[in-house]
C-alpha cells in the first residue's frame, strides 16, 4: 500500500494508517453532512443549546 504526500509515494504501515484514518474521517464527515441536510432543525437546536461552560462565564454586574 502506498500513499502520496506532495506527489512523493510513501510506502509502509504509516501509509496504511493514514489512508484508513482518511477514509474513516471522510465517512464521518459525509454522515454529518447527510444528517444536516435531512434534519436542519436538529442542527439549529444543537447550536442553541447552552454550553456546559456557560455557568462559569456568568458575570454579574
Amino acid at each position: 500500500m502506498s500513499f502520496n504526500i506532495g506527489g512523493l509515494p510513501v510506502n509502509g504501515i504509516i501509509a496504511d494508517i493514514v489512508k484508513s484514518n482518511r477514509e474513516a474521517n471522510e465517512q464521518a464527515l459525509n454522515q454529518m453532512v447527510r444528517e444536516a441536510k435531512n434534519d436542519p432543525t436538529k442542527t439549529l437546536r444543537e447550536i442553541q443549546q447552552p454550553s456546559p461552560f456557560s455557568q462559569f462565564l456568568d458575570i454579574k454586574i
